[in-house]
């Protein structure tokens, strides 16, 4: 199997996420240190100078703006940090981001796979092979997840409140991988040959990445794996599409030249 990553992008949106969590924990901290103004400055006779007086004289907006302001930036940057940046998973002795997850739930495919990594503008995680394309939407998050029909969910806990800055939260996969699906399928039909690649059946998963999740699945709009089901999934799609070598290959030709990776790996 190729793996076509775009590193620079990775990289990239890691920075961006560890800056806009410290920027909203910066924000966090000044809206409590001005609820200490009224302490410091209780007058505004008291106010020496001019910021202390236009810190007494404002200091509640102040403090009201920076709790949205900094919970916007610190969930912004959960966001990024969840999808982009390396940590230790439950159970592996690895620090891998979670595209290396995904990679090496993949391990061992053949040479007729392709995987693009965030290198495709149309879709983040591709997959190409005798299976057809298969878009994936990732989740790091552990904990119980429900998918019932088109209703993806994750049950109130105590636990959650104390981690609410450190969650991706499950959000709506199947909208997800429809959107990229329809992307990837316009951009296919753009192909000028004789083979209509925007024939090739396109699929998707749903991927937990974390083995700490629970699912609770009753006949979810998507299919819902672990990461230890990836690649069964895979080979059944395979055998259920069995795509022809001479559209695989034009198809995936097409997506590497299309594509803005950085590195090739051979898995």
């Amino acid at each position: 199997m190729k793996v076509y990553r775009n590193l620079p992008e990775i990289q990239r949106k890691e920075r961006l996420g560890r800056r806009f969590s410290l920027t909203g924990l910066a924000i966090l901290f000044l809206g409590m240190m001005s609820s200490f103004i009224p302490n410091w400055y209780p007058t505004p006779e008291s106010a020496t100078t001019e910021l202390a007086r236009t810190l007494q004289l404002y200091w509640p907006y102040f403090s009201f703006f920076a709790l949205p302001a900094g919970f916007v930036c610190a969930s912004i940057g959960s966001y990024y940090i969840n999808r982009f940046a390396r940590r230790r998973w439950p159970g592996r002795k690895l620090i891998e981001r979670p595209d290396e997850v995904l990679e090496r739930t993949l391990k061992g495919m053949d040479d007729k796979y392709a995987l693009f990594l965030w290198s495709l503008p149309q879709a983040s995680q591709v997959l190409v092979g005798p299976c057809g394309i298969l878009t994936f939407a990732t989740r790091s998050d552990k904990g119980r997840v429900q998918a019932h029909g088109d209703k993806w969910r994750e049950p109130f806990s105590i636990g959650r409140i104390f981690t609410v800055f450190a969650r991706e939260g499950v959000g709506n996969p199947r909208q997800e991988i429809e959107e990229q699906a329809n992307k990837l399928r316009q951009f296919l039909g753009q192909y000028e040959s004789e083979v209509n690649l925007a024939d090739i059946p396109i699929d998707g998963a749903v991927v937990f990445l974390n083995d700490e999740v629970e699912l609770d699945l009753q006949n979810p709009s998507a299919a819902a794996l672990r990461s230890d089901q990836v690649k069964t999934f895979v080979r059944e799609k395979a055998r259920q599409v069995k795509l022809q070598t001479s559209m695989l290959r034009a198809v995936t030709r097409y997506l590497e030249e299309h594509s803005n990776y950085t590195t090739v790996e051979e898995e």
